[in-house]
């Protein structure tokens, strides 16, 4: 069916436009279709009083008598009748468009979803959340995108995104949170069970791995070390988390990665976990969304299944 839109012209006349309101259009489509004011202030549940009102504005708006008193009844005009079936498709085009949501059913559905992540997340995240899916929504596709921090939430605002799941992410305000979990860090380095805590002395003789979003060999560590007179040596600094366990597996090395990550890694790599030397803060993973997708559907469901899946974890 072609929708009334397309025959809408170019050029609105909102000013004329604005003398006719909605609740006269569906008066006016039950005055039509009853043929009688009674009849219709009775079917819209107004008083007849308020109905003749209807009718009298229609009148004066249209240029048109709408109903005219013939010798037993009323009677509608032609031109009421001519343009009663516009009225009504008018009126079914802003019920399907405004009120009317589409039901989402993620078993048939074939959206694409786009989150930026960094590989951390999605490694922690998507193990479950991909069995989800696959489970419940065989159409579904997700696209995990690279999370730059200066870019990213651009990205958000101008709809090439759908998600980001991070922690600390500068909102503005048509941005929404919702926190995920809480992460703490570990340092990790190759099996020894010899070591039931690793020492201030033993942390800073050994190398280190970085993981950094900057294009540098400073972390956290580095000025809580500073404050205490102390330094390290990172040797291998990097933007990605998940290489760094293969690089502990095969080096002497030592670095601080988050406790989840680590603990899939740990039993598979033959790594180590144990408490950092010094007082370095977790984080919060969260995830942000546009506000125009607070209340779309399709976008509700992809949200919960994130919170089921870090439910698990």
């Amino acid at each position: 069916m072609t929708s009334i839109l397309d025959s809408f012209p170019v050029n609105i006349d909102y000013t004329n436009l604005r003398q006719l309101d909605l609740n006269l259009l569906v008066a006016l489509d039950v005055l039509i279709a009853e043929a009688s004011v009674t009849k219709a202030a009775e079917r819209l549940n107004m008083s007849q009083s308020a109905m003749s009102y209807s009718l009298k504005r229609l009148r004066a708006i249209l240029k048109d008598d709408i109903l005219i008193r013939t010798s037993r009844e009323m009677e509608v005009t032609p031109y009421a009748r001519q343009i009663s079936d516009r009225i009504r498709q008018i009126l079914a085009e802003i019920q399907s468009t405004l009120l009317e949501k589409e039901d989402f059913n993620p078993a048939t559905a074939n959206d694409i979803f786009r989150i930026a992540a960094s590989d951390y997340v999605e490694a922690t995240i998507g193990i479950t959340l991909i069995q989800q899916i696959t489970s419940q929504a065989p159409g579904i596709r997700i696209r995990i995108n690279n999370l730059d921090k200066e870019t990213v939430m651009d990205a958000l605002d101008q709809n090439r995104i759908d998600m980001v799941i991070n922690a600390k992410l500068p909102l503005k305000s048509w941005h929404v949170e919702e926190n995920l979990y809480r992460e703490e860090f570990v340092c990790v380095y190759r099996g020894d069970d010899s070591l039931s805590e690793l020492s201030i002395v033993d942390y800073i003789r050994r190398s280190h791995i970085l993981v950094s979003l900057r294009d540098d060999f400073q972390g956290t560590s580095d000025e809580i070390l500073e404050r205490q007179q102390q330094s390290r040596q990172v040797i291998w600094s990097t933007s990605h988390f998940m290489a760094v366990p293969f690089l502990l597996a095969n080096s002497d090395c030592v670095a601080l990665l988050p406790n989840r990550m680590a603990q899939q890694c740990a039993k598979s790599m033959n790594l180590k976990l144990l408490p950092p030397p010094i007082p370095i803060e977790g984080f919060t993973i969260s995830m942000v969304w546009h506000q125009r997708n607070t209340n779309n559907p399709p976008h509700q469901w992809l949200r919960q299944q994130i919170v089921d899946a870090v439910r698990d974890i």
